[in-house]
């Protein structure tokens, strides 16, 4: 029997000799204990036909190497042995995009016709499987499918038209489904797709899943041929809950279903589903459709987007003239509009530190209010420069007007002085008191609380520094809480 394998493996190298590529190969083992991108592949036109319970899987792969296309580092040659300093060093640089999945299709070369120097020169993708890169886009109108329970929540309950969608079932459609699409305008093959739940959810949770601006998208490879559509997505981490196959050979190792975590080994199922990555789209918008001299469509969705798995975005919309950020559960975004507005939203508090002045300005009105109280104070703390410090100056052109619902209580540590150029008049429903050691409490009114916070005594109790910044919410998330940064509260 080894007598047959070596003769085998004789055969493969003769054939590659002859013939160095390129090869279709399938992905077997995407595990590299170097970690440089390696693939072990099987070749149908080298291997023949493969065996998943082959004990020995080394004898129906190949081993070939990443060719990267934008990769470097600088010279070894002009580094010395003296010491290991950052100066000293090498840097690299470059594209890192490995498939991590089995039965990932990529085309093999070898060079010079020698099996040890194979490389695996790109990715070709299953057909129409496209439809989730780079941006995963939404379906066709009421043309996706999910669990019962999501049905009726995206149909019933959100009244929803599209949501976003993974690729379709295809051993769930019918055979007789026409695959190729007719004409270049209409995209028929495969129109019905699951919907894709992690994408959905998120955007439910954030309040965008009807928002085809900061929402949902149509970046799709499948939008239009040619594409206008480019990017990236990453595949997105393992989905325990979805597919399960039995040990095998052939394994993606961060899917297995360990018996004991501990033990590389230790397994019996394996799970290959994904719940889906980071995107990074380009899009280059609609194509326009003219006619003569006029543009009978405009260019829509043409925009750049960096997005999380999980939802938070970047969005640069060229289309809208938007600029939109907004973290993944949806509790704090800002967006920088075509008008000129900037609309700030967060759940929590807002807090700005500047070490020198904070300057604000309105053309128009300034207009504060708050829910509970507004609070102001002038510390004095800053003796840096010879001008006065802990004034409070507030200059009126015309009136200054005081609304007080209950109580006005005013405590000088000195005097008070009131001038008017004319006449000053006051009036009371009840009677005017002076000299009123008896009537009024000399603890009228007092200066605000103050916390240390951020090695300073405010009277806020958040406040960012330069970085490195103890306080951010990451760090000591239940000790930042909306509660534990209430200044009200002590």
């Amino acid at each position: 029997m080894a007598i047959n394998q070596r003769k085998s493996q004789d055969e493969i190298q003769k054939k590659i000799q002859q013939f160095p590529g390129p090869y279709i190969g399938y992905v077997k083992n995407p595990t590299d204990l170097n970690r440089m991108g390696r693939l072990f592949v099987f070749i149908p036109s080298l291997h023949g036909t493969y065996d998943e319970t082959n004990k020995n899987p080394q004898s129906q792969v190949i081993g070939v190497s990443y060719c990267s296309p934008f990769a470097g580092q600088t010279p070894l040659s002009e580094t010395n042995s003296n010491n290991r300093e950052f100066a000293n060093t090498q840097k690299s640089y470059g594209f890192w995009m490995v498939p991590p999945d089995i039965d990932t299709k990529v085309l093999v070369m070898f060079a010079d016709g020698n099996p040890n120097a194979g490389y695996w020169l790109g990715c070709v993708y299953e057909d129409f499987m496209n439809h989730m890169t780079p941006g995963i886009a939404v379906s066709e109108p009421n043309k996706f499918v999910g669990t019962p329970e999501e049905n009726e929540q995206y149909y019933s309950t959100l009244g929803l038209t599209q949501v976003p969608v993974a690729e379709a079932q295809r051993r769930a459609e019918s055979d007789n489904i026409t695959r190729l699409n007719a004409n270049p305008d209409n995209d028929v093959a495969f129109s019905v797709r699951p919907a894709h739940t992690p994408s959905a959810q998120s955007l439910i949770a954030q309040g965008l899943i009807t928002d085809p601006v900061r929402g949902t998208t149509t970046s799709s490879a499948r939008r239009e041929t040619p594409s206008q559509v480019f990017g990236i997505s990453t595949p997105g981490p393992i989905d325990f809950a979805g597919q399960q196959t039995r040990k095998r050979e052939s394994v993606n190792r961060h899917g297995r279903i360990h018996t004991d975590a501990d033990d590389e080994f230790a397994f019996d199922k394996v799970a290959h589903s994904r719940l889906g990555g980071n995107t990074f789209v380009m899009d280059d918008g609609t194509p326009v459709k003219r006619e003569g001299s006029v543009n009978v469509t405009d260019i829509e969705n043409e925009l750049i987007r960096l997005r999380t798995r999980s939802g938070a975005q970047v969005l640069l919309h060229n289309s809208k003239d938007v600029v939109y950020i907004i973290n993944n559960s949806g509790t704090a975004w800002i967006e920088f509009t075509q008008d000129g507005k900037i609309d700030v939203y967060a759940k929590d508090s807002v807090s700005i530190h500047t070490e020198a002045d904070m300057n604000f300005r309105a053309d128009r009105d300034i207009n504060l209010e708050a829910g509970r109280n507004i609070n102001i104070k002038a510390t004095g703390e800053n003796t840096a420069t010879d001008q006065t410090t802990g004034r409070v100056h507030i200059d009126a052109k015309t009136n200054y007007e005081l609304v007080i619902g209950q109580d006005g209580l005013i405590t000088a540590g000195a005097n008070i002085k009131t001038y008017a150029v004319t006449d000053f008049n006051v009036n009371t429903g009840n009677e005017i008191h002076l000299d009123t050691a008896a009537k009024l409490d000399t603890n009228l009114t007092a200066s605000l609380s103050t916390h240390s916070v951020s090695e300073k005594t405010s009277i806020m109790k958040r406040i960012p520094t330069q970085e490195p910044w103890a306080d951010h919410e990451d760090k000591k998330r239940d000790e930042v809480t909306s509660d534990l940064t209430d200044r009200e509260k002590f």
